[in-house]
């Protein structure tokens, strides 16, 4: 059995739309040829896939099972079309990536300067967020590619781990004294700074029933990493941060202690599992995992990667 783009199009258009008259306005053709196109269509496959009334039409149950199958078909064909197109002419084209300050400040620089040079007709689009955003946009499809930890419902996504950095505390050591073993009663007596519930600190802190949860609710909310680390330098508070996110340039100066017992964060590639990354996509994902592989100069030594 042959099928063509062509009855793919139609059939999924006037699906959606439920109504001849309207498909055949967005498919471009008159409303009996597109009748004839899908009744034969139909005749094809051997199984009628609309149940027709005056007003509209419905899908039978044959038509509703097979339309998310001809809906992936055609995201396949055009896929490979663009893949054909990528590939005779050059890798090209935009590709969106969401991720967090701490990577994107420290491990990203050097897997964009690796990709920038090797692939130069290729956009790059970097979308700041937190893991539950990163998480959400590429789920929405808003991004191709995630770095971060991935927070909510996550069935729909390839997750491929990147690194673990344990939690700590992150200060001015001249101000506050930070220790890897303080107790409740140390732990009281620091300025926390409090961390959005959305974040991957947070979901790491109560995934675990963490003490810190409590303790951080009297301090100021701070939505982002490089204002954290502002007021830590200033003395304002005490952040509670990864390992990586205390690699950050803005970070030197101040002392990091590791939580005891140890958690730690882990930061995962994530991209959809449902959607075939395209050529440049995919080479980008190439210069992660080699940057990955070979990790930068000036890392907390506690960061660890897969």
């Amino acid at each position: 059995m042959n099928l063509t783009e062509r009855q793919l199009r139609m059939f999924t258009t006037t699906a959606a739309l439920g109504n001849i008259s309207r498909a055949s306005e967005v498919l471009h053709i008159s409303q009996p040829a597109l009748t004839r196109a899908l009744q034969e269509f139909e005749s094809q496959l051997g199984v009628p896939l609309f149940a027709r009334t005056t007003r509209r039409l419905n899908l039978t149950h044959e038509g509703e099972r097979f339309l998310p199958v001809a809906q992936r078909l055609l995201s396949d064909m055009r896929q490979a079309l663009l893949d054909l197109r990528e590939q005779s002419s050059g890798l090209s084209g935009t590709v969106t990536l969401a991720v967090g300050t701490a990577f994107g400040s420290t491990v990203l620089p050097v897997a964009l300067q690796r990709f920038a040079v090797s692939h130069p007709g290729v956009r790059l689009r970097v979308l700041d967020d937190n893991s539950a955003g990163i998480t959400a946009r590429v789920v929405r499809a808003e991004a191709d590619l995630g770095i971060g930890t991935p927070v909510g419902d996550t069935r729909g996504l390839d997750c491929e781990r990147l690194l673990s950095a344990p939690l700590g505390l992150l200060g001015d050591a001249a101000r506050y004294r930070l220790t890897a073993h303080a107790g409740h009663r140390e732990l009281a007596r620091l300025p926390l700074l409090k961390e959005p519930s959305d974040t991957s600190v947070s979901q790491v802190l109560r995934a675990h029933g963490s003490e810190l949860i409590t303790l951080m609710e009297r301090g100021t909310e701070v939505s982002s990493l490089s204002l954290q680390l502002a007021l830590a330098h200033a003395g304002v508070g005490v952040a509670v941060l990864s390992a990586l996110g205390a690699s950050h340039p803005a970070a030197q100066g101040l002392h990091f202690a590791p939580l005891r017992p140890r958690l730690a964060r882990e930061v995962f590639l994530m991209r959809r599992s449902d959607r075939a990354a395209s050529p440049s996509c995919r080479a980008l994902i190439d210069a992660i995992r080699a940057t990955v592989a070979t990790p930068p100069r000036g890392l907390h030594p506690l960061v660890k990667f897969t």
